[in-house]
């Protein structure tokens, strides 16, 4: 049965000086554009196809096989290098962008960026309007991140936006009902897995298979072809940084995440 794989990126780069302006904490998911580009290319040379996001806006309908190409937080790089790269490729990504970041933060997008990213044929998304964990978060402040986030979004583009991604994979009940309820219809997390061709019908948020600077051709082929044996071992991999992170919270998981890294504790 075929299956639809949804890859998740976050910065890219082109130069040494471009990969040393990513923060350290940020750069084990950081590729080269060369990497990038030989990822779609073999992509091409396999005949798999890249599915539009709004495929999984369609209610009710039958989910198409192939991979589905997101981008998380609204590194500039998302403008300045992916758009390019997609773009000669005719093809098409889900950008998920933290509303606080934009215009605001050094490397990540400006408004005007992320405009161009919608006007240009990519679908842009929510990631939180802060970047914080949403699942820590006391309701009041939860329910401000989601809806500063959509509202901003929606107000900036002039366009409805229906899907987000959830910083650090993090969520809870509380956090999908209100994603919902301030009008996010597709929801995204990170834990390891692939979707049927069925129509979606849970509100859960969807898997993803995140591409990091060490992933290998081959392990990208197969995630893109959504083999059994090495989804097995990235879940049992993920399986334990979540026992992890339940065992000892989500704070104190960051700060070891951070030391290892050798960098100030800062939310990847």
């Amino acid at each position: 049965m075929k299956r639809l794989s949804i890859l998740m990126y976050h910065g890219l780069y082109a130069t040494e000086a471009q990969s040393l302006a990513i923060d350290p904490i940020d750069r084990p998911y950081a590729l080269s554009t060369e990497t990038f580009a030989r990822q779609l290319d073999l992509l091409a040379a396999a005949h798999i196809p890249v599915i539009h996001p709004h495929a999984l806006e369609q209610t009710g309908a039958p989910m198409p096989g192939g991979v589905l190409l997101t981008f998380d937080d609204g590194h500039a790089s998302n403008a300045e290098l992916a758009l390019p790269l997609l773009k000669q490729r005719g093809l098409s990504a889900l950008f998920f962008v933290t509303t606080d970041f934009i215009g605001q933060r050094a490397g990540f997008c400006t408004w005007d960026q992320v405009r161009q990213l919608a006007q240009q044929g990519m679908t842009v998304g929510g990631h939180g309007h802060t970047h914080r964990f949403l699942s820590d978060l006391p309701d009041d402040a939860l329910k401000s991140e989601l809806q500063q986030s959509h509202t901003r979004l929606e107000n900036e583009l002039q366009i409805k936006v229906g899907q987000m991604s959830f910083p650090g994979g993090r969520y809870d009940d509380r956090c999908l009902r209100l994603a919902q309820d301030v009008g996010y219809t597709v929801l995204h997390g990170s834990a390891i897995g692939t979707l049927s061709t069925r129509p979606i019908a849970s509100t859960r948020p969807l898997p993803r298979l995140a591409i990091r600077a060490g992933t290998t051709d081959g392990t990208f082929m197969a995630y893109a072809r959504a083999d059994a044996a090495t989804l097995l071992r990235a879940q049992t991999i993920s399986l334990a940084k979540t026992g992890a992170k339940r065992l000892i919270g989500n704070a104190r998981y960051h700060q070891l995440y951070a030391r290892v890294k050798g960098v100030p504790h800062q939310q990847p």
